[in-house]
């Protein structure tokens, strides 16, 4: 097998927002970048296609416009998951650097008037969101990076991090299409993977037909497992509202513009599941319509027949910005939102933070660093970092610190083990053994049904320790997944990872013995927020067999 070696300043591991925006900062920083992603930089990542709202507050003049309302909505509607010194740092500080960082790119968050188009929804105590056209953002952010001088190597899959001294000193992996083994030396490692999809049954029986990014399988937060570093918030499920039959973005854009959930009744019943009603959190949403269903008052609609004609314009074009193909499908069942109702389901669970101001996965400090020297995340992979405003600011301060830690003495860019690099290379290509028999299909689709049967929205010790077994028995046939091409070498990669991110989800749930966030943790056995004894993060990391423990970090918001 051909092999690859780089030695860079500062190694970036995924090319999404987070990854492209702390290349650039760490670029400005005038240090060398690497950055290895598994697809195509312009076109990778979640929001590959587009997306049309950034979140922010703009102190204009109202008290809901400012940093202090900010955090304050942050420790209450994330309470308990949230660190507001870290959440400070990553996106209060970088928050015009990230709007200037926009414009600089050519993707502009305002209107031709310099204005900004502001909807409300989740719970925001004012309109933070920005409504924007995000279509060519991410190839505008890809040739900015190349253009700074960043090397790139696009269709690279990360296998682990390599580590010595108890330091990262780089990864290794290999080309989806040649199949070459890369390693790359770095003072410093970032990983930018975003979150962990395909975790669970799709309601359309089609896996890749998700809410979010399908490539995004918990790789960063496997890996960085692996690597000894801790995780947090993996404990809960994140779910969204989508048309019913096919998983799209745009429960945003429709609850911000004015739509209303109404039953099979036409009764709009979100009232009686949270004060805000359609304006209440997203897990509110999700409950009101599983709460529906099951009370027999389905199906579930969404209902934008009220808007008036310039709102609804903006919209449905707005609709199109995250999927291209979502104007498509209204077009062919024959719904026209002016004058029909849009059937609503429930999406396909996900590993993911409880909202859209707190994440989960690896944990981070304000410098975007990990437990782990050497070792920083950022983004939908990080613990606090969730959705584009989030992403961008916390890539650009990852950048910044980066390039700073890679200044220091004490990164040495520390040469790589060879027996580590043997294990990484046997346990990379042992999938393409012809003896070995399993499809990695059939693997995810088992996994899938482990986690949806056993870590669904309902909870219980009994079901999770039935997960936790039946993953027992599905990782005896770990070792018999088969690749019969690079491109199902890299679907082996993801579904270990799933792997080892379910163990890690299962884990913290079973170690929270409360309900918290609806249905994002619900528990059968502790219904109840325990304040008292639970007001803080569950971490996850490796025990020196391998296997995950917890500890619990409380958090004071006093």
């Amino acid at each position: 097998m051909a092999e690859e070696r780089l030695q860079t300043d500062i190694l970036i591991i995924g090319g999404g927002a987070a990854g492209l925006n702390a290349a650039l900062s760490a670029r400005e920083a005038g240090r060398e970048v690497v950055i290895m992603d598994k697809a195509v930089i312009e076109r990778s990542g979640h929001f590959a296609g587009g997306i049309d709202h950034f979140a922010a507050y703009l102190d204009t003049g109202p008290s809901w416009d400012t940093r202090e309302a900010y955090l304050d909505f942050t420790a209450r509607s994330a309470r308990g998951a949230t660190n507001l010194e870290v959440v400070e740092k990553v996106y209060c500080d970088q928050l015009q650097t990230a709007i200037k960082r926009f414009d600089a790119v050519g993707c502009s968050l305002r209107r031709s008037d310099n204005t900004f188009f502001r909807t409300q929804s989740y719970g925001q105590p004012g309109p933070w969101w920005i409504n924007f056209n995000g279509k060519r953002l991410k190839p505008l952010l890809g040739q900015a990076v190349r253009k700074a001088g960043c090397r790139v190597l696009d269709r690279v899959v990360t296998a682990d991090i390599l580590i010595n001294a108890g330091q990262a000193c780089g990864a290794a992996g290999f080309h989806i299409r040649s199949g070459t083994f890369y390693v790359v030396q770095a003072k410093a490692v970032l990983i930018a993977t975003g979150g962990t999809n395909r975790l669970y049954q799709n309601p359309t029986g089609l896996s890749f037909n998700c809410w979010m990014c399908p490539a995004n399988t918990g790789d960063g937060e496997a890996i960085a497992y692996r690597a000894g570093a801790r995780l947090a918030n993996v404990e809960y499920l994140r779910m969204t509202l989508i048309p019913r039959g096919f998983s799209a973005a745009g429960l945003n854009a429709l609850v911000g513009m004015g739509g209303i959930l109404v039953n099979g009744t036409g009764q709009a019943f979100m009232k009686r599941y949270d004060s805000l009603g359609m304006k209440g959190p997203r897990y509110k949403l999700v409950e009101g319509v599983l709460g529906e269903i099951k009370a027999h008052r389905g199906p579930v609609f969404i209902d934008c027949r009220h808007l008036d004609p310039e709102a609804l314009a903006h919209l449905v074009a707005t609709l199109s910005y995250d999927k291209d193909t979502l104007p498509d499908f209204f077009e062919q069942k024959g719904i026209d939102l002016s004058r029909d109702l849009l059937e609503i389901a429930t999406s396909e669970g996900m590993q993911g933070g409880p909202n859209e101001v707190c994440g989960s996965g690896i944990k981070i400090d304000a410098d975007c660093a990990t437990n782990v020297p050497g070792l920083f995340a950022a983004g939908n992979s990080a613990d606090q970092c969730r959705s584009l405003h989030m992403a961008t600011t916390s890539g650009i301060r990852a950048g910044y610190t980066m390039a700073a830690y890679a200044g220091n003495p004490d990164a040495r860019g520390l040469p790589v083990f060879k027996p580590q690099l043997d294990g990484i290379r046997q346990r990379l290509y042992g999938p393409l053994s012809a003896s070995r028999s399993v499809d990695w299909r059939e693997f995810e689709d088992v996994l899938q049904r482990i986690l949806t049967e056993g870590m669904g929205p309902v909870r219980s010790a009994w079901g999770m320790k039935q997960a936790w077994q039946n993953l027992d028995l599905l990782e005896k046939w770990k070792d018999e997944v088969r690749a019969r091409t690079y491109h199902d070498l890299c679907r082996t990669q993801e579904v270990y990872n799933m792997l080892t991110v379910a163990r890690c989800m299962i884990t913290a749930a079973r170690y929270r013995q409360e309900s918290r966030f609806g249905q994002c943790h619900s528990r059968l056995d502790y219904p109840q927020t325990d304040d008292e004894r639970w007001l803080g993060q569950i971490a996850v990391d490796r025990d020196p067999t391998g296997k995950p423990r917890t500890q619990f970090l409380p958090i004071n918001y006093d």
